[in-house]
């Protein structure tokens, strides 16, 4: 049932309704907070996460990792609209940085769950960002054209850092483990699509994006990968913006 309400959620906000509240195209500053979660972990920190849940827990039926973060992006997109086509929709340029804290589950199904967080981690990004409005209308306003949602187009990249804590589960199963902790440093690469519109005076959203993540360990933690590891992820967000211009506008340029 949890799943059907995000997937009719999903589809109400990736349609742009032409809503008459807040702006899409002519907001030069859009902040964001929001969460994510991953419908896909993969990487060879996980495979060596899995090939020592099976040698060390005879009965685990199954094992699942997957992500969790807490999200801030700010979105600066000083550019005037391109009007494109037969003046039937927009496109803007800016950049974006954004700022997550992460946390890497583990849950291992052995008789009962066991499990807990393998690493947490910040990352810091930036990168460029367009705006995109594929449905515009004349504006009563001071623009020429307005239009209440569209889609975004983005990709980042920054370094992170934080914590591994590894083997979660074996540790919970009270089997014997080496080194487990290390202080974890690296770069993250997203690349990824949102939707968005203007509910009242908010902004609110989805990102769906692939991230990229490299790991470089203080201590070796995995015997078969050195102190080098890597994550690859499918990432779906959904945040709520607050279009701020209205405080700052006087100090950004436009061109």
């Amino acid at each position: 049932m949890k799943k059907q309400y995000l997937v009719i959620l999903i589809f109400f906000l990736t349609i742009p309704a032409a809503l008459q509240s807040r702006e899409f195209l002519n907001t030069v500053v859009h902040l964001n907070f929001g969460g994510m979660y991953t419908f896909s972990t993969k990487g060879d920190i996980l495979d060596s996460e899995n090939d020592e849940i099976k040698s060390k827990i005879a009965d685990s039926s199954n094992v699942s990792h997957y992500e969790t973060a807490y999200c801030a992006t700010l979105d600066i997109v000083p550019t005037s609209p391109f009007i494109l086509g037969m003046e039937e929709h927009a496109i803007k340029f800016g950049v974006r940085g954004s700022y997550r804290l992460h946390y890497l589950q583990q849950r291992v199904t052995a008789g009962t769950e066991i499990g807990d967080q393998v690493m947490d981690y910040r990352s810091w990004m930036i990168g460029p960002v367009v705006h995109y409005a594929p449905f515009i209308e004349p504006s009563d306003l001071n623009e020429d054209y307005t239009a209440s949602g569209g889609f975004t187009f983005y990709a980042l990249y920054g370094r992170i850092n934080g914590n591994l804590t590894a083997f979660p589960s074996v540790r919970e199963s009270g089997a014997a483990v080496g080194d487990y902790s290390t202080k974890v440093t690296g770069y993250k690469i997203d690349v990824g699509v949102g939707a968005e519109i203007a509910l009242c005076s908010l902004n609110v959203g989805v990102n769906v994006y692939y991230s990229y993540i490299n790991l470089n360990m203080k201590d070796e933690i995995y015997s078969d990968l050195g102190k080098n590891g890597y994550l690859k992820e499918g990432c779906l967000e959904i945040y709520v913006g607050i279009p701020i211009e209205s405080f700052i506008e006087p100090l950004i340029p436009k061109f």
